[in-house]
């Protein structure tokens, strides 16, 4: 084995990472994240996030503050994921210091590599989302604390902190997946209910300055807004089903959550599987080692507390479970440690051929969703990558006193929910952030009539039909860029051409 095995395994694990300035920002998500950045930027803004002039309160300020540096220094390609790929690189580290502790050095080589072999967890590390430093953070608290059982009680001042930055990353839902961790544990193990004690006055204060850092600006600086917006209809209501466009019916929202963690965790299950047999068929597989029962028992407590939790919430979206992958990583690599005689190079191919095939996929599937592909009868169009273009275009061409409009971009269709198999339309919020400018987002043509400069207008290629073309009177509507699925116009008074 080469000497430091375990970094060498952290940095082979990035590789999937890598690549995700190859295509522009997805929407919904990333386009509003990365819209509201680059606004900030432009306002000078730290405190309250602005999406087109208005507060926009769906989520905490963490990845804001990480993102608006992150954008200012390498740009719109690299800026934007920058803050998801270098919390995904933290959780390798973090998971891997935690298996070297508690586990064994063959479990802390080994995690890097089935974590890095997620299709969920690299999903979710090449996109601009809260997800990747919520997931880092709760890991973080989860692991430290038991730091603090088993070792150090100090640990829990870092819990503290860890679980503050949880709630700036993506609000309270940090803490209620740590509080059942916490007393669960307590009440099976009266073994360690003695080193429960201590350190919970100075960890609270820890925690509630960290949160405050930002909850008491934002509060004073919008008020009942930010209490109505954020904290009742962006936390409470989307755990209890508030959020209609992300909510799954039946029987379909307490399973939906086992396929995605099973696909989460597929390579490393593989690898358990096939090293399983072979070991068994050399009758040498090596038995667990039962000092580490216990904490195997507190990563299942970790991970069932997280998937339950996520399965009877009313709000689903695939890349909310991703927080149960990390302990299932480390019980995986726990479990396939069993089955290696010896760490040796041999004994990773099996990993590492994982994490290249993931890198594959996952550069080919964000490639292709961005740019567009067809696989025989199937084609996938790019139309991020068209509305970008006629965005880009507009960015160089349109003076600082033109009007830019985004006109009906948004579906026609009701909200189908999540889940179901139909690509739907969506608004392109990701094209604020190339403009970086505010717009005009109607849906009604007359809004953009009372405009009396010229205005460029941002539109599909079937929205604006003659109806619309015969109330422009004494102005020029001109087809400026047409792209397959969208369109270019310009709007000019006669008497400046």
């Amino acid at each position: 084995m080469p000497k430091r095995p375990i970094l060498l395994s952290i940095l082979f694990s990035i590789i999937p990472l890598l690549g995700w300035w190859t295509y522009g920002l997805l929407d919904l998500d990333e386009g509003f994240y990365a819209a509201i950045t680059g606004e900030m930027n432009r306002r000078g803004e730290w405190i309250t996030p602005l999406y087109n002039g208005h507060p926009w309160f769906e989520k905490p300020i963490l990845l804001y503050w990480f993102a608006k540096p992150s954008v200012a220094a390498f740009g719109e390609m690299i800026g934007p994921r920058l803050p998801s790929v270098l919390a995904t690189i933290g959780l390798y580290a973090v998971c891997a210091w935690f298996a070297k502790r508690r586990l064994g050095t063959t479990q802390a080589v080994l995690v890097p590599l089935i974590l890095g072999s997620s299709l969920l967890l690299v999903g979710i590390g090449r996109m601009m989302l809260t997800d990747p430093l919520l997931v880092l953070s709760l890991i973080s608290a989860y692991l430290t604390f038991w730091e603090s059982l088993v070792g150090d009680k100090r640990w829990r001042l870092v819990t503290a902190f860890a679980l503050g930055i949880g709630v700036l990353a993506k609000g309270p839902v940090a803490c209620l997946l740590f509080v059942p961790v916490a007393g669960w544990t307590y009440w099976r193990n009266r073994d360690l209910r003695p080193a429960f004690k201590g350190w919970w006055l100075v960890g609270t204060l820890i925690l509630a300055l960290t949160v405050a850092s930002w909850y008491v600006p934002a509060y004073l600086a919008n008020g009942q807004l930010f209490v109505q917006k954020f904290l009742i209809e962006q936390n409470v209501g989307r755990f209890t089903g508030g959020d209609t466009a992300h909510t799954v019916g039946g029987l379909a929202s307490i399973l939906m959550y086992v396929p995605i963690v099973f696909i989460g965790v597929l390579p490393g299950l593989i690898l358990v599987w096939t090293s399983g047999s072979r070991e068994k068929r050399n009758l040498s597989i090596q038995q667990p080692d039962e000092s580490n029962k216990q904490v195997r028992t507190y990563l299942w407590t970790c991970a069932w507390v997280v998937f339950l939790f996520f399965s009877i919430s009313g709000a689903k979206l695939p890349h909310y479970i991703a927080p149960v992958i990390p302990s299932l990583a480390l019980l995986i690599c726990d479990s396939l440690a069993s089955r290696i005689q010896k760490l040796t190079l041999p004994a990773l191919i099996g990993p590492a051929i994982s994490v290249l095939v993931v890198a594959c996929i996952a550069q080919w599937a964000f490639s292709s969703y961005y740019y567009g592909t067809k696989l025989g009868s199937l084609i996938i169009p790019g139309f991020h990558s068209e509305v970008h273009e006629l965005t880009r275009y507009v960015r160089s061409h349109a003076s600082p006193i033109d009007v830019v409009a985004e006109y009906q971009m948004s579906r026609r269709e009701k909200e189908l929910g999540t889940g179901k198999p139909k690509l739907q339309e969506t608004s392109h919020p990701s094209t604020l952030f190339y403009l970086d400018r505010d717009i005009v987002d109607t849906d009604n043509w007359d809004e953009i009539l009372i405009h009396p400069g010229k205005v460029w207008i941002i539109t599909r290629w079937n929205r604006i039909n003659q109806a619309e073309k015969d109330k422009v009177k004494g102005r020029e509507l001109v087809l400026e860029k047409d792209e397959d699925l969208y369109k270019l116009w310009s709007l000019t008074p006669k008497s400046v051409q």
